[in-house]
């Protein structure tokens, strides 16, 4: 029994007639003919009485095996529709893991954007550090993470995603406000709010300010950059930080200055590995990146 003796076997029941499922099926009569004989052998009952010179006449098993060949008729069509969703993206779930200093402010946006285009994919994002992302992504457990940069991982693709030099930020009306960039002299002496130990940009953050002999007061260590914004915005000290979550902030009174010399932050794109990329994966990404090159342009600007 294959597909086409069921297409053969639902024209005739349709149309009450072998010659009118022919026509339908573009088929010769006797094709037809062979195809319900065929059909009737290898289901060992009979679908139709035949007689010379009159209709055919369905069977009471013809009637039962019919329902049960249009719900798989119907299963069929909508498995077509479902396939023609994927394709145009129209449905499915993009999965999506990513440190906290993307997933706070800029994420969000991305997303949001991304379900104007796609409303009827569905999003899950989750929020973690970046040792986690790259292991969830490692275990093939998201589509798309987005953290800091390791060492290569089996089972997972990295290509960078952002480089960019940190930001100085500072409380409102700090003594340092009026300058436009900010030195490592500068902030001799001032309570200075630390990323964690962990976080791989600290060290580079400390050696700027070991080579430039200049002693801060490190008041608090933490690792979440928003933390830290919250902390300065209180007036507890200031600090360098990413330029993505100091730009939220800065809409909020935060005041962001350029700091030299350049202390980059970096973060990448990780995906599987081990199996292929989706459409919606792929599209979420294209959007990512022109987010991004949109919010430096309008930086430079």
């Amino acid at each position: 029994m294959n597909l086409r003796h069921l297409e053969a076997f639902r024209a005739v029941m349709l149309s009450g007639s072998v010659t009118q499922a022919a026509q339908s099926l573009n088929l010769s009569q006797p094709a037809v003919s062979k195809m319900l004989a065929e059909l009737e052998h290898q289901l060992g009952f009979q679908l139709f009485q035949r007689s010379r010179g009159s209709a055919l006449t369905v069977t009471p098993e013809a009637d039962a095996f019919y329902y049960e060949v249009e719900r798989s008729f119907s299963g069929i069509a909508a498995l077509k529709r479902v396939a023609e969703d994927i394709r145009n993206m129209a449905t499915g779930t993009l999965r999506i893991a990513a440190l906290p200093a993307l997933a706070v402010s800029f994420l969000p946006r991305v997303i949001a954007a991304f379900r104007e285009s796609h409303p009827g994919v569905t999003v899950q994002l989750q929020t973690r550090s970046s040792s986690t992302v790259r292991q969830w992504m490692a275990n093939q457990q998201f589509d798309i993470g987005l953290a800091t940069p390791a060492r290569e991982l089996p089972g997972i693709r990295m290509e960078r995603f952002l480089r960019c030099p940190g930001a100085c930020v500072l409380p409102a009306g700090h003594r340092l406000a009026a300058k436009d960039v900010i030195r490592p002299a500068d902030l001799e002496g001032e309570p200075f709010i630390s990323l964690a130990l962990e976080d791989g940009v600290r060290h580079r953050i400390d050696r700027v300010f070991e080579d430039a002999g200049v002693n801060r007061e490190i008041v608090i260590e933490t690792q979440y950059a928003m933390t830290i914004c919250a902390l300065v915005m209180q007036g507890v000290g200031c600090s360098i930080l990413n330029p993505v979550t100091a730009a939220d902030y800065a809409e909020r009174g935060l005041t962001v200055r350029d700091f030299k010399p350049d202390v980059h932050f970096e973060y990448m794109i990780f995906t599987p590995q081990l199996r292929p990329m989706s459409q919606v994966a792929a599209a979420f990404i294209a959007m990512l990146e022109a987010h991004r090159d949109e919010m430096f342009a309008a930086g430079a600007s």
